[in-house]
């Protein structure tokens, strides 16, 4: 396959990090474009061009990239916190629906053809008592999901080949420690410094969590594809909160301890993804289980 030239919105955050790994070692040419709000340059190889600016910004995002061409976006840039969107839902809007403009202008004037966009599908279904497809009702509980799914839209009627992936809970290396979402590296955190866990509710909310190098071959095959509109990229399987201590204290010994806290405002109790379209249209299908994914996470923190 001929390489080509990928702009990665996000690209020095945790995913977008990951995504731009797997396109340089498959041969791809990659510009980053992050606020370094969350991300962080250290998360790049050497080399790798990074500019810094905040997607909300539409003068500034333009002026940074000015003459480029581009074959394709991929667009991870967001602001990801459940709470802090309820608390701040204006600062989400601009972000998230006004920034995905802001990308999709950016987009058709760098002269690039197809965009792959990460959406969620933790947020974006609400309570899912059975894993949800794609046609499921969008009954986002917070800010943040409705803003995600108000952008899909935007970019499916914006005369690019786009595709959507709502990702289930991603967890890996690189995950930051003190994101409201990544309670993997959270606990694993913990574990290293001897800190009790804290575990919001009784234990018994249940996600699914998919690791970060799934995430990154599923982007890749949406670039290599002729796929439109959305596709949730998860693992199918609802694990609770205490079936990941679990699994951890099998690759770790028993945790430091465990305290209790009340559960946190726009929290879901039952978070699950049906990954079924990707498989049957050829798309991409999971392949790390989490005791698997678990490990290598544990191994990359050292």
């Amino acid at each position: 396959m001929t390489a080509r030239r990928v702009l990665v919105t996000g690209g020095a955050g945790f995913v977008g990090s990951n995504v731009v790994d797997a396109l340089l070692v498959r041969g791809d040419e990659v510009v980053v474009v992050d606020d370094l709000s969350t991300g962080d340059r250290a998360n790049l190889r050497d080399g790798v061009d990074l500019r810094v600016v905040d997607i909300s910004d539409g003068p500034a995002l333009g002026r940074v990239l000015e003459g480029e061409h581009f074959d394709a976006v991929v667009h991870l840039a967001s602001r990801t916190k459940v709470v802090q969107s309820m608390e701040e839902p204006e600062l989400y809007r601009r972000v998230i629906v006004d920034g995905t403009r802001n990308v999709v202008d950016a987009a058709l004037a760098t002269g690039a053809r197809d965009l792959v966009n990460i959406s969620t599908g933790g947020a974006i279904y609400g309570e899912t008592p059975e894993c949800a497809n794609e046609e499921a009702p969008l009954r986002a509980a917070s800010p943040y999901g409705r803003f995600k799914a108000e952008s899909e839209p935007i970019l499916h009627g914006s005369g690019l080949r786009a595709a959507t992936l709502r990702l289930a809970n991603v967890y890996g290396p690189r995950q930051r420690q003190d994101l409201e979402g990544g309670v993997i590296a959270i606990f694993i955190g913990c574990w290293k410094r001897g800190h009790p866990l804290t575990v919001y509710g009784d234990g018994t909310a249940q996600r699914d969590y998919v690791y970060v190098g799934d995430v990154a071959a599923a982007v890749l095959a949406t670039l290599d594809a002729t796929v439109t509109g959305p596709y949730n990229i998860g693992t199918g399987v609802a694990t609770s909160v205490n079936e990941v201590i679990d699994v951890l204290s099998e690759l770790l010994g028993p945790p430091p301890g465990v305290t209790h806290a009340p559960p946190r405002p726009g929290e879901l109790q039952r978070s699950c993804v049906d990954v079924g379209k990707a498989a049957r249209d050829g798309l991409w299908r999971p392949r790390t289980a989490l005791r698997e994914g678990l490990a290598k996470t544990i191994r990359a923190a050292g």
